[in-house]
């Protein structure tokens, strides 16, 4: 990892060191192994806890829910929380809808919920179709507290891999799903990732972006992939990646959180299958 960083133009620990939330802290800890504040992450977690509802959801919302979620993930608490627990049990609450017959998808009942993921600038989900949105987070969110094998989240994933073609959406749909079809172990190898792979390779530019789709939104969901054609792409996208770095080491701008997050953590994913390899 010390050996990519070193590429880089700017010290990108000098933007996160000063990032006092979850990511700051995710970064500081996976990324540059900084021993963790232990009070700044407890007086996180108060701050996520102390705004759950009763039902388990924040503000009844799935966004803020999802949010909240995924910040308890990044300050390393796991899924016997009580807080993550409460969460994700709301989530399966919303998991009742079916898309063309096919069985498994999230989607709540409250309006505000798309304006909500429209002017949302967190995360790594993106604004398409809010019921693709919402099942693709909330699988990723059970990948990420260790429930790849429950029945109910196999479902969502079954259902995809039945229906779901890389051009059957807007670019923000496509990543949405492709990242969770990479990262679920039902359907890593499965031909709809490895179609959607190639179609990211065909709109690839020769600057390394891809044409119509987020750039740090597709560098990080394809930095999750073991395919070869994946990995080539990521690796044409670096010099792009170096290019794009703020001054401050930070990359993007009104997502600059996020899209720090998106590229420091997809360089951590390379790294570790390089050490694989």
């Amino acid at each position: 990892m010390k050996d990519i960083l070193e590429e880089l133009n700017a010290d990108p620990f000098d933007y996160v060191k000063t990032v006092n939330t979850p990511i700051g802290v995710y970064l500081r800890r996976e990324v540059f192994q900084e021993k963790c504040d232990t009070m700044l992450k407890r007086n996180l977690y108060k701050r996520i806890s102390a705004n759950q509802s009763a039902d388990g959801s924040w503000n009844n919302l799935f966004v803020d829910t999802a949010n909240n979620l995924w910040d308890l993930h990044l300050l390393d608490y796991e899924a016997d929380d009580v807080s993550t627990k409460r969460g994700l049990s709301w989530l399966l609450t919303i998991q009742r809808h079916q898309y063309r017959g096919y069985p498994g998808f999230f989607l709540s009942d409250n309006r505000e919920d798309a304006r909500k993921m429209r002017h949302t600038l967190y995360g790594e989900f993106g604004p398409g179709c809010m019921i693709f949105y919402q099942t693709a987070y909330a699988i990723h969110l059970f990948h990420l507290f260790g429930f790849d094998e429950n029945q109910r989240v196999q479902t969502a994933v079954k259902s995809y891999l039945q229906f779901w073609r890389p051009n059957w959406c807007g670019a923000w749909c496509t990543i949405n799903v492709l990242r969770v079809l990479i990262e679920h172990n039902l359907s890593a190898h499965s031909e709809q990732v490895e179609k959607g792979i190639k179609l990211l390779a065909g709109r690839q530019t020769k600057r390394g972006g891809w044409k119509g789709f987020p750039f740090y939104h597709t560098v990080h969901a394809l930095s999750r992939s073991e395919h070869a054609l994946a990995e080539r792409q990521v690796k044409k996208a670096f010099g792009s990646v170096v290019k794009r770095q703020n001054q401050d080491g930070s990359w993007g701008n009104q997502r600059q959180e996020t899209e720090t997050f998106l590229v420091l953590d997809a360089l951590r994913n390379i790294d570790a299958q390089q050490h694989v390899q």
